[in-house]
């Protein structure tokens, strides 16, 4: 008698393990890692920049005292900086077409033709073109040479 009541709470206890073990497996698991995570009463580091901000030479980072907000530097002013060569473009050849040569170009997936004194885009001027490259005046007045693209002969 005294084995079969041994036996039945084996079976209970070895049942109840099981629907614990079934339940804690239909648990999703936490998103959060806690093994991962320090817990201590270290000293944060302050950050080295504003990671919402463009990084900029010209403009100081934002300095942090110890337990006090952050305060900015003092504001220098800004040089005015001409836009940069913005123009994408590739050069794939030439034509020469009563004793003019036009140069074929491909912008924004676009085949253009153009030679020398006409914009392929506003403010953007061919100035030279040749065979091997073209050369385009940006707004600024600097100038690009473009090699021409693809296989040689």
């Amino acid at each position: 008698m005294a084995s079969k009541k041994a036996a039945v709470a084996g079976l209970v206890l070895g049942g109840a393990l099981a629907l614990f073990a079934a339940q804690d497996a239909e648990r999703p698991k936490s998103l959060v890692r806690m093994d991962l995570l320090v817990f201590g009463s270290g000293e944060i580091a302050p950050p080295v920049r504003d990671i919402f901000r463009p990084k900029t030479a010209a403009v100081p980072a934002a300095v942090r005292r110890a337990g006090g907000p952050a305060v900015a530097g003092p504001e220098v002013p800004r040089p005015e900086v001409p836009p940069a060569f913005a123009l994408r473009i590739s050069y794939i050849g030439s034509i020469k077409s009563g004793g003019r040569t036009i140069a074929l170009v491909l912008r924004n997936g676009q085949t253009v033709s153009v030679g020398e004194g006409d914009e392929i885009a506003p403010g953007y001027k061919v100035v030279g073109v040749t065979a091997d490259a073209i050369v385009v005046q940006g707004p600024n007045s600097e100038r690009k040479t473009f090699p021409r693209q693809g296989e040689r002969p």
